[in-house]
């Protein structure tokens, strides 16, 4: 009995020693064994500035979650001033809960991350900074290369200067800053100390720790749209002999870019996704498109982690808010919803150019738009309200028409993935109807046809001949991108997609007119101008009888663009390549149109309209400032001054989809329109009949994609042309004459070159002579 009663509190005392300890160890192993103050994330400050990060995990993941938990039922959140939606405590919770993989919480105090912030702003804000002060040398190697960055900064009066430039030639273009938000927190960052910043990027507040990235991609920017006789003060900048302004606007940017990498995701606010997305534009700017697309597809997530795509703001005034803090949040909200609809616009814009994946689910739902509010002198005055129509439109007002012509690009994406094999022609005929509704109710000043010009001499509306043009190409590029898929199969989705096309590339030479040296780095000049044209030269190579009415238009734009590319190339890095693709394109469709078997300008058929006939004459001058438009496929917005018929407008002019696209073979003939598949009733050129090609096998035409991902390029057969891009009709005839020497079997000049596959529209061109 003594050896059972000896026994006894042996078993039972393992069992209560681990009660000795109510509180689970919830730091990390390396802080617990140093005995410092943890900020449990993964991995936590002190490791990172330690440079311990493999060494930072934790015991017990699911102890310490509970731990947490309980800690939090009895703390409550200290709200910030106006910008504490942006302020470390609040934009930490989803880069400290990345091991776990919570999303964002959207405002729901009762969530576990709206607990959590409970702990970060009572205990995280205070705690961690007193904990600094007694690890300070952890941190020095932090501190260091911040302050090593922020040296690079120029002086403020070059600052100033350039930083007034962006806002007057760079941000109007897509909105992504607010002058005012902007110019207060560069008030505040000159406002700092040298004994401040002497102690490192975790003493100032979420905006100022990544505010100074924001301003060398501003400062970048900035260099970047000098005209070509700028200022020479701005030599003094430059610390090598040989160095140029695009030079200097580089290290700008990568200085910006090594801050948001310095600082990690831990404490991402809206200024670390401003200077994201202006590093994105930087990037696509300098021909490095495919960098550009993975860094927004980073900064969607660092977004994503401050919760822009959801609708967080909290409408609960606390009784110590005055009226003008009140105000200038409601601002601020407006300015997240507008950066989170940029990135939207982004997102999808480049995954349809370019073939790629979109960062944001469009299951998602859309979430709020900004309201289209004239920007005040002072946010703490009045707040948002609507524009009037006696109101001038902003920049904003650009950006929310934009958004809303590009919105069926969701459905386009989505169709291309849900309809590989290009069937569904009844889906794209209902999308294109709805597309021509929305163009229908465009605003009068942004048409370019029947135009509101009333605000044009407004101080503050310079800007918008030119973006009456964008929005123009905007709107047609999303038509060609409905059809770009079936233009191989389907004779309707040629038509549309050769109009919308013709109508960018006129809509790319006003814009081009209106503009200064300065701009011709923008990438928008090259996408949209490179897109249009190969898919309108494509068309006419394979079905060269087809569409004979808009021939002229687009073998002359053909040349304006070509002087164009030849133009920026000094200054555009893509429109070199784009130049020598542009020339193998024009051997190919020349001898193409020469050797069809059918009339190629159909000048005599029935009598067309007034407006078709203008647009058939001989070329005009170079020039050529008024031109007029050959008829679109959808009809042009309605005029105020006449009266409305109430009977709907054909989305198409003849052929319609209807007779093309008839189930019942073979398809009814339009009068004064070749039939669909003309072009290959006559003798097939020489590789297509030994082949029988099946044009549906060839992959859908995305020509940026493969010029920049698969880097499309020529290389001269040796047949012709030489190996430079002359662009007078003696060089190019030249390369035409070889083509046609070339047999069935031999491989002609400017061959194409780069990682495509087979299947792809210059795998063909390759082998298809005629």
């Amino acid at each position: 009995m003594e050896a059972a009663a000896d026994q006894t509190p042996r078993s039972i005392s393992p069992l209560k020693a681990p009660r000795k300890r109510k509180r689970i160890v919830i730091s990390c192993t390396e802080c617990h064994r140093r005995k410092q103050k943890c900020d449990r994330a993964s991995p936590c400050s002190n490791c990172v500035a330690r440079n311990k990060q493999s060494l930072c995990h934790y015991e017990n993941e699911s102890a310490r979650k509970q731990q947490l938990l309980e800690e939090s039922v009895n703390r409550s959140a200290e709200e910030g001033g106006v910008y504490s939606v942006i302020k470390p405590a609040e934009s930490n919770t989803a880069a400290q809960f990345s091991a776990f993989g919570y999303a964002k919480s959207n405002g729901n105090p009762n969530t576990t991350l709206g607990i959590f912030k409970k702990i970060e702003d009572n205990e995280t804000n205070g705690a961690l900074i007193s904990s600094l002060h007694s690890t300070s040398g952890d941190h020095s190697g932090l501190r260091e290369k911040y302050k090593s960055l922020i040296r690079q900064l120029p002086a403020k009066p070059f600052i100033e200067d350039l930083v007034t430039m962006y806002f007057q030639e760079v941000n109007l273009h897509y909105y992504p800053l607010d002058e005012g938000i902007f110019r207060d927190l560069l008030m505040s960052w000159n406002g700092l100390s040298f004994s401040t910043l002497n102690k490192g990027p975790l003493e100032l507040s979420g905006d100022l720790q990544f505010f100074p990235g924001l301003l060398f991609q501003i400062l970048a920017l900035a260099l970047q749209f000098q005209p070509p006789h700028y200022d020479p003060s701005l030599e003094s900048l430059k610390y090598a002999a040989g160095m140029s302004l695009d030079d200097l606007a580089m290290d700008y940017s990568e200085s910006g870019s090594q801050i948001l990498c310095l600082l990690g995701k831990r404490n991402t606010t809206l200024v670390a996704v401003q200077a994201g997305f202006l590093r994105t534009q930087f990037m696509k700017n300098c021909g490095l498109v495919p960098e550009s697309w993975h860094n927004l597809s980073q900064t969607i997530r660092d977004a994503q982690e401050i919760g822009l795509h959801k609708e967080i703001f909290d409408y609960r005034r606390k009784p110590e808010t005055t009226p003008e803090e009140v105000l200038e949040n409601l601002w601020f909200e407006q300015l997240r919803r507008r950066v989170w609809m940029l990135l939207s616009l982004w997102d999808i814009h480049m995954a349809v150019v370019l073939g790629r994946p979109t960062t944001i689910d469009s299951r998602d739902g859309k979430p709020t738009f900004p309201i289209d509010a004239p920007i005040p002198v002072n946010r703490r005055e009045i707040a948002p309200a609507p524009r009037t129509d006696s109101d001038p439109p902003t920049p904003l007002t650009m950006l929310l028409w934009n958004v809303e012509v590009a919105a069926p690009l969701w459905d386009i994406f989505n169709l291309e993935k849900e309809d590989p094999r290009q069937n569904n022609i009844a889906r794209v005929e209902k999308m294109h109807k709805l597309l021509n509704q929305i163009s229908m109710h465009c605003p009068p000043f942004f048409r370019h046809e029947n135009t509101d010009t009333s605000f044009d001499h407004l101080p503050g509306c310079t800007w918008l001949p030119a973006a009456r043009q964008y929005f123009r190409s905007t709107t047609n590029f999303t038509i060609m991108a409905l059809h770009r898929p079936y233009i191989f199969t389907n004779p309707s989705s040629r038509t549309a997609a050769l109009k919308a096309g013709l109508e960018i590339l006129r809509a790319q030479r006003a814009y081009f007119d209106l503009i200064r040296v300065n701009h011709y780095k923008m990438f928008a000049l090259v996408l949209n101008t490179f897109d249009a044209i190969i898919l309108c030269s494509a068309i006419y190579i394979l079905h060269p009888c087809e569409n004979g009415e808009d021939l002229d238009d687009v073998l002359q734009h053909f040349h304006f663009c070509m002087e164009r590319f030849e133009i920026m190339s000094s200054r555009n890095t893509m429109a070199n390549g784009a130049l020598s693709v542009l020339k193998a394109i024009h051997v190919r469709l020349k001898r193409a149109l020469s050797q069809a078997k059918c009339p190629v300008n159909p000048l005599p058929t029935p009598a067309p309209s007034s407006t078709s006939a203008s647009n058939n004459e001989s070329p005009p001058e170079p020039e050529m400032k008024q031109e007029t438009p050959t008829p679109s496929i959808y009809p042009p917005p309605p005029d105020p001054s006449q009266d409305q018929n109430p009977a709907p407008t054909p989305p198409y002019t003849l052929p319609t989809i209807s007779n093309l696209t008839s189930a019942a073979p073979p398809p009814v003939q339009t009068p004064g329109t070749s039939h669909a598949w003309d072009a290959f009733s006559a003798p097939l050129p020489a590789p297509l009949q030994n082949q029988n090609y099946d044009f549906s096998s060839i992959a859908p035409l995305q020509p940026m994609h493969d010029l920049l991902f698969n880097d499309l390029g020529t290389v001269d057969g040796g047949a012709g042309g030489g190996g430079g891009l002359d662009l007078n009709s003696a060089a190019l005839d030249a390369g035409w004459s070889g083509m046609n020497g070339a047999s069935a079997g031999e491989a002609g000049p400017w061959q194409f070159e780069g990682d495509f596959g087979n299947d792809s529209f210059w795998g063909f061109m390759n082998s298809y002579h005629p």
